[in-house]
């Protein structure tokens, strides 16, 4: 990722600039999508290379056959692969791009999102709880509302007249935390247009990053209480063991020099075997990488979740948080058989396709057969257009909750089979970086102590994949966690956005 000789004589913003140009092609439109631009995934054989050499007669065209069980090859150095799947399929062969997915991971038609009659997100009056009997009592009539307290000017206010200011969720302590009267709000980070948009934490439509990868992370720094609470539960993991494993595919892990010290006692359950380790800031311009620290970030979760948990983290997306397709396939492929009863792979991006992805598909079944239960998050675009690999055959799909319901960034449909927390969570992080991002407060926020508030599907399956490791140290096999905490018919579920499973 670093060019640093190649850039010495470029401004680090001007370095920035390269992203994921020389990566990622955007296709846009409603059916949009994203795929590595020199590539052709194929299982046409011989075949399918002499009618790329044919078509392309200049182009140093190369076939690299893939290892697991797709029966795809990989055609490499094609100027135009899009008009190559087309050729391809004419002659009456199977042809794909090489999809590229989005760790932050599109118009639709098919119905309002949860979080509109929920009450978050068309307001509190859509919630059908409001329409309850309840609140015609005649409690609400009882002389304590006449209070001069409630005569004061401040409650004349036209937001103050929503029902959505009945419930006693307004009464819970989380809203009295310094968190929420930070300076760090005011931050001039906050009023990127990024943050106007509904589709907010997808890199892939706003137009400044579509081509570049360019945008800021959207993680902060945590602050008190949560970073106590989260240190808490970090505690008990360290003083735990377990025999489940949970395998995450992601950023990798924080490279030693960043690690803090809640990270440094949680070691010995992670098992980061990529060479490549994570770093804050890989192209040197001072901002925090969008994607840099997510790995870090998910395994706090499961180990807050399920204490004591093996999680090996292994690196199949870049800083920018795009990888591909055959690189993320061969990382499944890779992954040893598990112990009898099963065990998780975490994915927490997500893409789009206008077909299935036929080489992923096929290391996700392998996966599934071999014993792996697949969570993947369902991606934080807003829409109900399924995403891969959460929409893949037998994937546990997961979208994300709030403190309010069902959080309005979540993609959601039929097609997502639980949800969890996904808003404000606090987890581990980089210590001993600050970059050179500035505030008009006196908190800076990009200065990291180990510690990170973040939100996003992304999160919200770590959640659940901690959950069903949990239930396996109780003595469940992987797929009966699944039954038990996912697909029980018993549990509360909010349509379009599954089974909720709440365990933070």
């Amino acid at each position: 990722m670093s060019e640093q000789g190649a850039s010495e004589s470029k401004s680090p913003r001007a370095a920035r600039n390269e992203g994921w140009a020389d990566r990622v092609t955007i296709v846009g439109g409603a059916d949009s999508y994203a795929y590595a631009p020199h590539d052709v995934l194929t299982t046409g054989g011989a075949g399918a290379l002499a009618v790329a050499r044919r078509v392309f007669t200049d182009a140093p065209i190369e076939a690299r056959e893939l290892k697991g069980g797709s029966g795809y090859q990989q055609l490499v150095g094609v100027p135009e692969p899009l008009r190559l799947i087309t050729e391809l399929r004419r002659a009456g062969l199977v042809a794909q791009p090489n999809h590229v997915v989005f760790a932050h991971g599109c118009g639709c038609c098919c119905g309002p999102h949860p979080a509109q009659w929920w009450g978050t997100g068309g307001g509190a009056q859509a919630n059908p709880m409001y329409a309850s009997p309840m609140y015609a009592s005649p409690m609400y009539a009882s002389p304590m509302y006449a209070s001069p307290m409630y005569a004061s000017p401040m409650y004349a206010s036209p937001m103050y007249a929503s029902p959505m200011y009945a419930s006693p969720m307004y009464a819970s302590p989380m809203y009295a935390s310094p968190m929420y009267a930070s300076p760090m709000y005011a931050s001039p980070m906050y009023a990127s247009p990024m943050y106007a948009s509904p589709m907010y934490a997808s890199p892939m439509y706003a137009s400044p990053a579509q081509q570049t990868g360019r945008r800021p992370s959207s993680a902060r720094p945590a602050v008190e209480p949560w970073i106590g609470l989260a240190t808490d539960r970090l505690a008990v993991a360290a003083a735990t063991t377990s025999s489940v494993s949970v395998v995450v595919l992601d950023t990798g892990l924080a490279t030693p020099t960043f690690h803090s010290a809640a990270l440094g006692a949680l070691l010995p359950l992670l098992d980061a075997t990529s060479a490549d380790g994570d770093q804050p800031d890989d192209d040197g311009d001072l901002d925090l990488d969008p994607a840099a620290g997510h790995g870090t970030f998910i395994a706090g979760l499961i180990q807050q979740v399920a204490p004591g948990t093996a999680v090996a983290l292994r690196r199949v997306l870049h800083a920018e948080g795009d990888g591909d397709e055959v690189q993320i396939s061969a990382a499944i492929d890779a992954l040893p058989d598990p112990p009898s009863a099963g065990a998780i792979l975490n994915l927490s991006f997500g893409g789009y396709a206008v077909e299935e992805p036929g080489v992923l598909a096929a290391a996700i079944a392998g996966a599934q057969a071999r014993g792996y239960v697949v969570v993947a998050s369902a991606g934080n675009d807003g829409t109900c257009r399924p995403t891969i690999p959460a929409s893949l055959p037998g994937v546990v799909s997961v979208g994300a909750v709030g403190p309010h319901g069902p959080a309005p960034f979540s993609n959601y449909g039929s097609w997502v089979r639980a949800c969890a927390p996904g808003v404000d969570l606090v987890s581990t992080f980089f210590a001993g970086w600050n970059g050179d991002a500035l505030s008009d407060g006196d908190t800076d926020p990009d200065d990291y102590t180990g510690w990170a508030c973040w939100s996003g599907t992304s999160f919200a399956a770590p959640v659940v994949a901690g959950a069903l490791a949990r239930e396996m140290a109780a003595g469940s096999s992987a797929t009966d966690a699944v039954a038990r905490l996912v697909d029980n018919p018993a549990l509360l579920r909010i349509p379009g956005l599954g089974t909720v499973v709440n365990v933070l």
